[in-house]
């Protein structure tokens, strides 16, 4: 939206009778990736509240967003909620077909399974990582 004086603002804010507990608001691709961002250098910088916080205002249960949903899963983790975290991983699994993002999901996983007291799980899934990550690694040149 841009005013009279050339500013730019955001998305105006959703009708008063819209703001039910839970409801999730539409907002604009750039609105979100700048959400993402925010709750990234949240997360980097050791606020995962505040970075979930702000994830839980865009995301939503049929969220199809790979990006959204992999750095709410960080943040869940981080905060402690391992079987939202697990629940999310799920989601992606199905969502993500990028063969590059295996590695690091596996490795997500096995953290959310220990944050969720699944500790036996959560060793075999590091080992699965561990076992990935040395298929995957680059082999130096002689």
């Amino acid at each position: 939206m841009i005013d009279s004086g050339g500013a730019q603002f955001a998305s105006p804010p959703p009708p008063a009778d819209a703001s039910k507990t839970g409801d999730v608001f539409p907002i604009s691709g750039q609105e979100r990736d700048l959400v993402c961002a925010i709750s990234f250098v949240h997360l980097v910088c050791g606020q995962s509240a505040q970075a979930l916080a702000l994830l839980r205002l865009i995301a939503h249960d049929d969220s199809q967003d790979v990006d959204l949903l992999r750095i709410l899963t960080y943040a869940l983790i981080s905060e402690g909620f391992g079987n939202e975290a697990l629940a999310v991983l799920d989601k992606l699994d199905t969502l993500d077909d990028d063969p590059s993002s295996r590695l690091p999901l596996t490795l997500l996983r096995s953290h959310a399974l220990r944050r969720a007291g699944r500790m036996d799980e959560a060793r075999a899934v590091f080992q699965d990582y561990v076992s990935l990550r040395g298929r995957t690694a680059p082999t130096q040149q002689q």
